[in-house]
């Protein structure tokens, strides 16, 4: 029987993006590199964001435990529920299934029905693909972990808001009920989860293509490692990214001293690209 690793929402996805990069997290801790001050601006970004939707949602009671304290925190969650609280903030569960994890940013109790609301919170303003990703796996997590979901919905920007005076919660942010892809993407979780666990049990890191998909959904922690073939200048810096990848297939290359003429874009990289031919 495989077995199923215990992942977290973090994992899960850095997993849907390369199986690779979820390997190096857990297997090659050294590869990190340190937060540097752009990645840094958007923790905390996303901090004050998470801290303004806290507010719209007053009178929550939010569990404070580390990272680290998932059992603690899931323990803290269900107390409470008992308590009788309506709002929980940063609510964690595990899934008595597979024992996969979670927190959401808001666990919101609607009184009509009893049920719980999974409100995720996004510093963006509109809703992505891959934030899809993030609440299905929450579904996945809360509702195998005893809890009865009723809706699940994104929190996000509202760029038509105007601040005067004080930032106003109610005004800033907008909501977008996705329940139904939510419930929808249920199917593919657990043999996603099952071919990610397979890749961990691998005493050797998995092959994977770099290319565009190191930068989508976000740009990827290892990339430093993974691109040490790459040119510093390279057709990744003359096509945008998914083109790169269809010249890379062609040319079986990096390097843009590899472009044929008749690949050359018709931008004005064309001109960067004949200066650094003839430059060698």
């Amino acid at each position: 029987m495989a077995i199923i690793r215990k992942l977290s929402k973090t994992q899960y996805v850095k997993g849907l993006q390369c199986p690779k990069a979820l390997w190096y997290y857990i297997n090659r801790k050294d590869l990190k590199p340190d937060i540097d001050i752009v990645t840094q601006a958007r923790f905390d970004t996303g901090k004050e964001i998470g801290f303004l939707a806290q507010k719209y949602f007053s009178g929550g009671k939010e569990v404070t435990e580390d990272y680290w304290e998932i059992g603690k925190a899931a323990q803290t969650t269900e107390e409470f529920v008992k308590e009788g609280y309506k709002v929980i903030y940063e609510a964690v569960a595990i899934n008595q299934m597979d024992g996969s994890y979670s927190r959401i940013d808001i666990f919101h109790n609607n009184a009509e029905t009893n049920d719980w609301d999974l409100i995720e919170v996004k510093s963006s303003t509109k809703v992505k693909d891959y934030h899809l990703e993030d609440i299905s796996f929450q579904y996945h997590v809360f509702s195998n972990a005893g809890y009865k979901i009723g809706k699940c919905l994104l929190m996000f920007i509202n760029n038509e808001y105007l601040r005067q005076g004080d930032i106003d919660p109610k005004g800033l942010f907008k909501f977008e009920d996705v329940t139904e892809d939510v419930i929808a993407n249920q199917n593919k979780i657990e043999p996603i989860l099952a071919q990610l666990s397979y890749v961990l049990e691998q005493k050797e890191e998995p092959e994977e293509d770099i290319g565009s998909r190191c930068y989508s959904p976000y740009e990827c922690d290892y990339i430093h490692h993974c691109w040490k073939q790459v040119p510093d200048y390279s057709i990744y810096n003359v096509y945008t990214k998914k083109r790169a990848d269809e010249i890379y297939s062609e040319i079986i290359s990096y390097n843009v001293l590899d472009i044929p003429t008749d690949l050359f874009p018709t931008s004005i990289k064309s001109i960067d690209i004949d200066c650094f031919q003839n430059d060698k």
